[in-house]
């Protein structure tokens, strides 16, 4: 159920409380010493430090499993940011990647196309006004909904399709939060039915920031896949 590259954006010190929280409930990995989580904290990362990171994640993990490793940045050299995109498409085999930094401004385009938000308990359950009505609607209402958007991100409006790209990711972050809320307290069928689903959700989340993704599609594919359990 886990995607391999997250971000949280915001304070660090309550991202490393998260970042804890988040590591123990959904990879597995507790405890302040264990030697499967690795936090690096700079003021300025730098291109030396992407490589410093990325001869880092090369390393097995010690218990053989899943190994966390965390960046906690408060400035970012776009030339350093270029420097992760490998590391964050395509970590080492068990190997989860955490973004810690103050704004989501400090990020390029390219390197946030790797990025889902980092689940947190406090703010899975808030959703913005339309990601909300989506997931109270009915199925036939969904299908409008995802046909409204759909149509707006080919107006030829500038403004208006790009505000249609916005809620486009906005809706897909929303209805992963809402799975991954729902994940921790299922079981059984109803738990591989969201797994496979934020599979799914996390191999979208790049394509989604690029200008030519085929919103049609990934749409009606989530709207098949959808577990009756995500209805409210």
């Amino acid at each position: 159920m886990k995607h391999h590259a997250y971000v949280y954006i915001g304070e660090r010190e309550t991202g490393l409380i998260e970042v804890r929280a988040f590591a123990e409930k959904t990879l597995g990995l507790s405890g302040a010493d264990n030697p499967d989580i690795a936090v690096f904290e700079y003021g300025l990362f730098s291109v030396d430090d992407a490589r410093r990171v990325t001869a880092f994640s090369a390393q097995s993990s010690v218990s053989g499993g899943t190994r966390l490793i965390v960046i906690a940045v408060g400035r970012f050299f776009h030339e350093a940011q270029n420097a992760l995109l490998k590391l964050f498409e395509e970590p080492n085999e068990g190997t989860v990647l955490v973004l810690l930094i103050p704004a989501e401004g400090l990020l390029l385009p390219t390197l946030r196309s790797r990025l889902m938000p980092l689940p947190r308990e406090s703010s899975m359950n808030v959703f913005s006004e339309d990601v909300r009505t989506f997931l109270e609607a009915p199925k036939t209402e969904r299908e409008k909904l995802v046909a409204k958007l759909v149509a707006k991100s080919k107006s030829d409006k500038e403004a208006e399709k790009q505000a249609a790209r916005l809620a486009a990711v906005d809706l897909a972050y929303g209805i992963t939060r809402a799975a991954y809320a729902k994940r921790l307290s299922s079981e059984g069928k109803e738990a591989d039915e969201l797994d496979a689903l934020l599979n799914d959700l996390s191999r979208f989340a790049p394509i989604l920031h690029e200008r030519s993704a085929p919103l049609k599609l990934i749409f009606e594919h989530i709207l098949l896949v959808l577990p009756a359990s995500l209805s409210k």
